[in-house]
């Protein structure tokens, strides 16, 4: 329960904050998205390394250059082909959903498209992991998505209609191909990103199965010297350590956009790369914690949070319309009761071949 409230905790202080400071890099240091989502790669490797090192003990001591190390890896959990896919998902996703913005995608546009992901998430669930959904659940989910929405898509309404000239004078000197492409790119990674939550969820239940099988062979004086860091914590780095040789697949571009960061944009930068530790931490801790689904929905209920915060800070509810309160008060109320709200059933699972080859013995058995 501790973990599960650290987690909520970093999500939605850390993933807050990252976004805000996102959109101040986007306003001073345009382009740069590629460099930023390497720093924020590395800055994650480098903070959640320790969590897989631990000091070597003397009897360990080897010779050559190794014996000046005094850490050495604590005893992995996840499968080789599980931690790789997974690197290479999750690098694909962050990348996509950052280099997107220069495509002509705008914070807005990005934000609706990403309030989808709990339909997105539900329906992956169902899909592939046999999860069961009641039509309160599901109409919840829907309040929520389409709250989210309705929101986002009436404050990019008021922000064109205050500004339509310049508006009207970027349309025409904006390529109408990018923002197709963009809008393209960003329908792909929703998509993905329901499904790379799924696969997550897959990673750590295939981890559980074979720890217990594991455990089940070992006698309990070694399963007491088990010095094998947490789940989430060996997922958190190997994703983002393994990532990183990836980002020199464009080093022209990478060492491009890092020299075109603006000086007054650097602290921005690093105070994103570290928000951005402490957010996929929470993301990481809860994901093995909790289902995708429920993750998924924290995160969107994080955003609606932060939309209604913003609205009664800064006073927007004083223009409100009729839409923007239904929505406001409709995604409220779901993402307040859902948690309240009684479970599906899980999916009843066929009978095994074994199962069923013992039941005519025992018929047999109970007619003799």
């Amino acid at each position: 329960m501790a973990d599960v409230a650290l987690g909520l905790g970093s999500v939605f202080c850390g993933c807050q904050a990252n976004v805000f400071l996102l959109e101040l890099i986007i306003k001073g240091s345009p382009d740069t998205f590629y460099a930023l989502t390497c720093a924020q790669y590395v800055c994650v490797a480098c903070f959640s390394l320790p969590l897989l090192l631990r000091l070597k003990e003397p009897c360990e001591d080897v010779e050559g250059a190794a014996s000046m190390w005094p850490f050495c890896l604590r005893r992995t959990r996840i499968s080789r082909r599980n931690t790789i896919t997974l690197a290479v998902l999750a690098w694909a996703m962050s990348v996509a959903n950052n280099v997107v913005f220069s495509f002509d995608v705008s914070v807005p546009l990005h934000a609706t498209f990403r309030s989808s992901a709990l339909m997105m998430n539900m329906l992956a669930g169902y899909l592939f992991l046999d999860r069961r959904f009641t039509l309160w659940q599901v109409l919840c989910a829907l309040a929520i998505c389409g709250g989210l929405i309705a929101l986002t898509l009436e404050k990019t309404r008021k922000a064109q209609k205050e500004s339509q000239a310049a508006l009207a004078s970027n349309t025409l000197l904006t390529p109408t191909w990018r923002g197709t492409l963009g809008v393209t790119i960003l329908v792909s990674t929703t998509f993905c990103t329901a499904g790379l939550g799924v696969f997550q969820e897959y990673v750590y239940r295939d981890t559980r199965n074979r720890e217990a099988a594991r455990v089940a062979r070992l006698p309990k004086t070694a399963q007491a010297k088990d010095d094998a860091p947490p789940v989430w914590a060996e997922a958190l780095c190997a994703s983002h350590l393994l990532a990183v040789p990836l980002f020199l697949l464009y080093p022209s571009r990478l060492f491009l956009e890092f020299s075109n960061i603006r000086s007054e944009s650097q602290v921005h930068v690093l105070l994103n790369c570290l928000t951005q530790v402490v957010c996929i931490a929470g993301v990481y801790l809860m994901n093995q914690r909790t289902s995708a689904f429920a993750l998924t929905l924290t995160l969107t209920l994080r955003k609606l949070a932060t939309i209604v915060l913003s609205i009664f800070y800064f006073g927007h509810y004083r223009s409100f319309t009729l839409v923007e309160w239904i929505a406001m008060i409709g995604a409220m109320a779901a993402g307040t009761a859902y948690p309240f709200l009684p479970k599906a059933p899980p999916a009843e699972e066929p009978p095994s071949s074994v199962t069923a080859s013992r039941r005519p013995h025992k018929a047999a058995a109970s007619k003799s």
